[in-house]
């Protein structure tokens, strides 16, 4: 077969024949290192964002939050004696519903399955949108893979809800009923 000419890629075939250092080597990505620090300060602020998000953390079950342009629900799935697995989920209020259109639900944020552990006070993500674990197994990690999934997703993904629960609590609004006497309000 033969090269096109003026591509210079004979000349970096013979090089690499004669193990003259072609740069390729240098074109090569390092191997993907997690940034636990960084990694563990997002779980940590996680799970103190989401302690403020659900007061009364062992009576209730779910909370309603009022933010811009929809809801937010927050549920617990599962609770066990050191992990707490709680869903969040976002939805679209009847004004961004008519503004938007009523199918336009692709800025709604998708369901996400978070992992509470009480006892190291972090806060994982573990599925989103009902598919994980998020990120892998995190062993033998190749790309592309079936899922396109990347190398650092995990940590995407938490970054991704510091963010979004930061978002919920300057601008949230609790979503509940009070009483007065007999009437509700």
């Amino acid at each position: 077969m033969s090269v096109p000419a003026g591509t210079g890629r004979n000349s970096l075939a013979v090089k690499a024949r004669k193990g003259v250092d072609t740069g390729a080597r240098a074109g090569l990505r390092e191997r993907y290192r997690v940034d636990l620090p960084n990694y563990h300060a997002d779980c940590d602020a996680n799970y103190l964002r989401l302690c403020k998000l659900m007061p009364e953390f062992e009576s209730n079950h779910s909370w309603r939050y009022q933010v811009p342009g929809g809801t937010l629900e927050v549920a617990v799935l599962e609770r066990s004696r050191y992990t707490t697995e709680v869903c969040l989920q976002a939805s679209a209020d009847t004004a961004a519903k008519v503004k938007f259109g009523k199918d336009k639900n692709w800025l709604r944020p998708p369901p996400i399955t978070v992992r509470m552990y009480h006892d190291a006070r972090m806060a994982e993500v573990v599925a989103v949108d009902g598919q994980g674990p998020v990120g892998g197994d995190g062993l033998n990690f190749s790309y592309p893979n079936p899922a396109m999934h990347k190398e650092d997703e995990r940590q995407q993904v938490n970054r991704y809800l510091s963010e979004w629960l930061a978002h919920c609590l300057a601008n949230g609004r609790a979503d509940v009923d009070l009483t007065f006497g007999d009437r509700r309000r």
